[in-house]
């Protein structure tokens, strides 16, 4: 009794006689980190252990959002103030080659209409250039509001901030885990490896979908005359202590 306290305290997964024992874990699970800085507005803590797909954690956007206005009338009016531009340089650029063939022209009156249609072609790429520019900022502004309404593609183990914190890059937020899948590590005698191989694996004596995933190809660190076995498949019930055997 006591070495069976022991493995469920440690987690440690020991063979006996009878099969190995081992705790079910989720196939992943993720330590989320911030991308963004910010205060935090609002954390919805009802979505701890559950698969919540919707906004868990609201961090405060108001100048992004301001900004992001900004930019985009600033990029309204730089569009009509293009198609003028454009118009105009057309108008130049046809000035400039009828003047072009005319012999009653100097080359004084061609070259000034040549100036003249350069300037027009020059102001028309800057503006052009003003609204890339613009347009890359605004790109930048919606994908830093979009990460300040956070949400998780697993299920939430547990969120890390509450209301009025103000994160920085790399600060913690919350612990997730993929739950589609489970995974079991047992520690099989190095002498018994080639036993387990190519056979069905029982969880609590009920055959069950876990299969081999990898066998470590050097003694392990604290069994060491064993090597890890890794098992993926699926069981309800995460933390479980379970009986593995092989049949």
């Amino acid at each position: 009794m006591h070495l069976i306290y022991k493995i469920l305290i440690s987690s440690l997964i020991v063979t006996f006689s009878f099969g190995y024992y081992a705790k079910v874990e989720p196939i992943n699970s993720y330590t989320i980190k911030s991308d963004i800085t910010g205060k935090v507005i609002d954390v919805n803590r009802s979505a701890v252990s559950t698969n919540y797909k919707g906004v868990v954690i609201k961090v405060d956007s108001y100048k992004d959002d301001v900004n992001l206005k900004n930019y985009q009338n600033q990029v309204k009016n730089l569009k009509e103030i293009l198609k003028v531009q454009k118009e105009t340089m057309l108008r130049k650029k046809d000035t400039y080659k009828t003047y072009k063939k005319l012999k009653s022209k100097s080359t004084y009156d061609k070259d000034l209409k040549f100036y003249d249609y350069s300037n027009s072609v020059i102001a028309y790429n800057q503006t052009k250039n003003s609204i890339s520019n613009l347009e890359a900022q605004i790109a930048t502004l919606k994908d830093t509001i979009s990460k300040k309404n956070i949400s998780f593609k697993n299920y939430i183990y547990e969120i890390d901030v509450h209301k009025g914190d103000y994160l920085n890059f790399g600060s913690l937020i919350a612990k997730t885990m993929d739950l589609s899948q489970n995974k079991l590590y047992i520690y099989v005698p190095i002498n018994k490896i080639n036993s387990i191989k190519n056979k069905k694996v029982y969880i609590n004596s009920k055959l069950s979908d876990f299969k081999i995933a990898y066998i470590e190809k050097v003694a392990d660190s604290k069994f060491v005359t064993s090597y890890k076995v890794k098992l993926v498949g699926h069981y309800p019930v995460c933390s479980e202590i379970v009986k593995v055997e092989f049949k």
